[in-house]
């Protein structure tokens, strides 16, 4: 199995990154329920369940602990250790170091893991600002799976340079699929885009024609 040594951080942890049997890749699990003090072995015991299991990308590996980086996590995290549910210490010193068994998850299912916690749970556990935060992202994530059943397509407000990249994508797609050669150069020119110069010696394409818009080059 392949191990990188890449780190997020998410929500005030720095979290590793390893890679499954399929390449996926995947983050400790743990962590990101201690920042919600969420019991673990109840957690564990709810992953484990076949559908959750499949949809989720479980699986045991090896990595380094998770650690807590200054700036405030919603919660502290201890080692992913079955008997450690009632007791929270800061992973500090030689713990991010060591290279042990974690349960994790896909990277890329851990907003569906936490769309199964309760924020209300959260917040009567008095982990208010971890309950503020859980909720305000499902409300964030429900408004934009609305917008992509709704209308093909969802963007993240923060994105501010995604969101005018795919703008531009799409006027770029809108402006190539015109007929009319013309019109088309003319309408991808308004986005800075000029048509590749003809051949030397190539006949111009006639008045209405599709022809190419970016010909293959000379040999």
């Amino acid at each position: 199995m392949k191990h990188i040594t890449l780190c997020i951080q998410y929500a005030g942890l720095t979290l590793p990154i390893v890679q499954n049997d399929q390449g996926a890749d995947c983050v400790p699990l743990k962590p990101l329920c201690d920042l919600f003090e969420l019991k673990w072995e109840r957690q564990r015991l709810k992953v484990s369940e076949p559908f959750y299991k499949r949809h989720l990308g479980i699986c045991v590996l090896k990595a380094l602990a998770a650690t807590p980086h200054k700036g405030g996590a919603y919660g502290t995290c201890t080692p992913d250790t079955e008997g450690s549910d009632d007791t929270c210490t800061p992973l500090m010193g030689g713990a991010g170091e060591q290279v042990r068994d974690h349960t994790c998850i896909r990277i890329d299912r851990v907003a569906a893991f936490l769309m199964t916690i309760n924020p209300d749970r959260v917040r009567a556990a008095g982990n208010t600002s971890g309950a503020d935060f859980l909720e305000a992202k499902l409300t964030e994530w429900a408004d934009a799976l609305h917008d992509y059943e709704s209308f093909g397509v969802a963007h993240n407000p923060r994105h501010a340079d995604a969101l005018l990249a795919l703008r531009r994508a799409n006027a770029i797609a809108k402006a190539s699929s015109i007929k009319d050669a013309r019109v088309r150069a003319l309408a991808l020119a308004e986005l800075g885009i000029k048509p590749a110069a003809p051949s030397p010696g190539a006949t111009p394409p006639a008045a209405g024609s599709t022809g190419d818009l970016f010909p293959p080059a000379a040999a």
